[in-house]
This record gives C-alpha cells, sequence and structure tokens, in this order.
C-alpha cells in the first residue's frame, strides 16, 4: 500500500515534470531561467545580507542572524536527504532528456535552491512585510527555473520550499 502511494506520487511528478519543463526553449527562455537560477546560488545570498547590514535596514542584524541559522539547519538536512534518498535528476532519470544546466551535483531530492529561496523570502518578508509578494514571486520562479531547466522534478522543488520555510520560521522563532 504505501509502496503503492510512492509509485503513484512519482508517477504524478513525472507528469507534473513533463508539462512544467516546457518544450519553449527559445533564447529568451533559456537566458531568463539560467539567470534566475543563477540568482539563487548562495553568494547572492551573502551579498544581500551584507547590503542588509550595510544600508542599515532595521533589525537588518537579527535577520542575518536569522538567516543564518536557519541555513545552519536547512544545509545538513538538504545534504543527508540528498546522500540518503538519492533520486536521479530528470536528465540522468530519461535520457532523452537534456539538461539545460550543468548540475550541481548528481542526486535530485531535494530543490537546494528553491530551499534557499524560500528561507530567504521568508526571513526577509518577515522583517520587511511590503517586499512579501515579490520575494516569493522570485523563490518561485527560482524554483520553477530548476524544473524548466531541467535538473529538478517539481515534488523536489516543493519539499525544497517547505524545508526552507520550515527552517525559517524557527529561525524566526529564535532570533525575533
Amino acid at each position: 500500500m504505501v509502496r503503492s502511494i510512492g509509485q503513484n506520487f512519482i508517477r504524478f511528478d513525472i507528469i507534473l515534470f513533463n508539462l512544467a519543463s516546457s518544450k519553449r526553449e527559445g533564447i529568451f527562455f533559456k537566458s531568463f531561467y539560467k539567470s534566475l537560477s543563477w540568482i539563487g546560488n548562495g553568494p547572492v545570498y551573502a551579498i544581500v545580507a551584507l547590503l542588509e547590514l550595510v544600508i542599515g535596514i532595521e533589525d537588518g542584524r537579527r535577520m542575518v542572524w536569522a538567516a543564518l541559522i536557519a541555513f545552519g539547519l536547512e544545509l545538513p538536512i538538504y545534504y543527508v536527504l540528498k546522500t540518503k534518498v538519492k533520486r536521479l535528476r530528470p536528465f540522468e532519470h530519461f535520457p532523452k532528456i537534456k539538461n539545460l544546466i550543468q548540475a550541481p551535483d548528481r542526486y535530485s531530492f531535494p530543490s537546494g535552491h528553491a530551499a534557499a529561496a524560500f528561507l530567504f523570502a521568508r526571513i526577509v518578508s518577515f522583517q520587511l512585510p511590503e517586499l512579501v509578494l515579490p520575494l516569493f514571486l522570485i523563490a518561485g520562479l527560482i524554483g520553477y527555473s530548476r524544473i524548466y531547466l531541467r535538473v529538478h522534478f517539481p515534488l523536489d522543488v516543493l519539499f525544497g520550499m517547505l524545508l526552507g520555510l520550515t527552517c525559517a520560521e524557527i529561525a524566526i522563532t529564535m532570533v525575533f
């Protein structure tokens, strides 16, 4: 029964992947989603955190502490899940699918980009609620970019989002 439920989730995930990874491969779409994926890399968050401190956003230090705590929680969980679940990436699961960027590692689950993007969006929007919509829109687009670029399945991104949001909430509770 549990195995059947798991297999149904995987089938559903593959259907979603086929819908979401779109056949639109024009230069605009590739460039747009590659740029979004790049924004989701770790150094970008460090630069934004430094800017928060430099320009003196109210409680900027607390935001940075919350982000450090949240990433400190998220990264080990992410790493353990990656190495224990060992879900192959879409382009390895389906040899006919060509990835549109180089994957950072071999395994797909969970999406670290989605985890980081939603973690960061939640922490910043907690302190700057007027930015909640653009921050979560960008986080969602970063997550979608990973599917479009064929390095993640939708459930990888969904679980990454949940992981990031959970770690952010724990950190916010600890710091604020």
